[in-house]
């Protein structure tokens, strides 16, 4: 990893914050994150099916022998949690975009893995999909480095790739992505993760400059999803409608959202990601 894709000022900041969730945490061991729920509780709450790097003390053996399947005993009050990052890796997502949602990828793993949660990531849309799961601090840098060197995005149909994914237990989940594919497109995955455990967050990286040109001409736009190009000749009432469709597509996307329960939050990517999570993730509530 090097400093110049995450530096180590950011590394620092990701280290001191925690990921927060309003439901119960789905873990088996005391983390350094809060939930919406406490207690102190030794008392047996509930098994869980072993994952790597479960503290293997708390096997239940006798269940073992009976089913030949490893599970973990879990006790209340425990508050370790599972987090998990889905990254929009399709086309769109290319070039100073790219380099911020990994970014900001790193800061959410980061986080998780100073916490010592479960952390689970990985990438759908692209044309090698890539997974990336582990626990504990002395992951980081592994993490990091898996980041740095994700091949560019160059495929399509993002939230379409990322539904047959297979999905671990979480107790929250991240949608990194731009969100310009059509608004409808999003459902079946939303579906899906409605029906898992969990709080479900989607951050939609936007641009502060327009991608749509302010003065009328002919000009060639392209596709960010297919690369298709289309030439055509601007007028002023074509840029004012071009918007309005613009402001339509996201206005459309953002109430599927609330259909299903998802919260969102929109980063810029000329804020940096450091400072999206400092600021806007935190006044939301979804980190301390």
């Amino acid at each position: 990893m090097t400093e110049v894709f995450f530096s180590s000022s950011d590394i620092v900041s990701a280290g001191r914050l925690r990921h927060l969730v309003r439901t119960a945490p789905r873990g088996m061991h005391h983390g350094g994150n809060a939930s919406g729920r406490s207690g102190t509780s030794p008392d047996f709450s509930d098994f869980q099916p072993y994952a790597p790097g479960d503290d293997i003390r708390k096997v239940d053996w006798n269940i073992y022998a009976r089913t030949d399947q490893l599970f973990i005993k879990q006790f209340m009050g425990e508050r370790e949690l599972r987090v998990s990052v889905i990254l929009d890796a399709s086309r769109s997502m290319n070039g100073a975009r790219w380099l911020f949602a990994r970014r900001l990828c790193g800061m959410l793993g980061l986080m998780a893995l100073s916490g010592d949660d479960h952390f689970h990531f990985f990438t759908a849309g692209g044309s090698v999909p890539s997974v990336f799961s582990v626990k504990g601090i002395r992951n980081r840098h592994r993490f990091l480095d898996h980041l740095e060197q994700l091949p560019s995005p160059a495929g399509a149909g993002f939230a379409e790739a990322a539904v047959p994914k297979s999905l671990p237990g979480a107790s929250v989940r991240y949608i990194v992505t731009d969100g310009l594919e059509p608004p409808a497109s999003f459902r079946p995955l939303f579906r899906k993760l409605g029906k898992s455990a969990g709080e479900v967050r989607m951050i939609l990286l936007r641009q502060e400059r327009p991608d749509i040109p302010d003065r009328a001409g002919d000009v060639r736009f392209i596709d960010s999803e297919t690369g298709k190009a289309v030439d055509v000749a601007l007028t002023a009432n074509t840029i004012s409608r071009q918007r309005e469709l613009r402001e339509q597509h996201f206005s459309e996307l953002a109430a599927i959202s609330r259909e299903y329960g998802i919260a969102v939050l929109e980063a810029e990517e000329q804020e940096g990601a450091a400072a999206f999570v400092l600021r806007k993730m935190r006044k939301a509530g979804w980190v301390r």
